[in-house]
């Protein structure tokens, strides 16, 4: 009985540890998928899933400084998947261009 609790508390011990690893991991993937985002020009191809990506980014590290590293990790992830969109998106659409002046002599 006495080992089944010991392993079990290693177990936890370890898991809770592997909170902060994970997070970081995947804080890093999306905060370059979000900085790839805008260099694409996502802010005005893409504003939905890019500032949606943005948002999340911040919200995760907000709820990882407070030790939450579950909801981080949560975030961090749909963060990674909108800045994705956002990048697809903004590789799809053309820039837009302003209309030509027509002269009226």
């Amino acid at each position: 009985m006495a080992r089944c609790l010991a392993v079990l508390v290693c177990g936890l011990v370890l898991i809770t540890g592997c909170g902060n690893a994970i997070y970081v991991t995947r804080i890093t993937q999306a905060s370059d998928e979000v900085a790839r985002a805008e260099q694409l020009g996502a802010a005005a191809r893409a504003p939905y899933e890019y500032y949606f990506a943005l948002e999340h980014l911040r919200k995760a590290r907000t709820e990882a400084m407070e030790a939450d590293f579950g909801a981080a990790i949560a975030l961090a992830d749909a963060a990674y998947d909108s800045a994705s969109r956002a990048v697809q998106v903004a590789q799809r659409v053309e820039p837009s261009r302003p209309a030509p002046v027509r002269d009226s002599f």
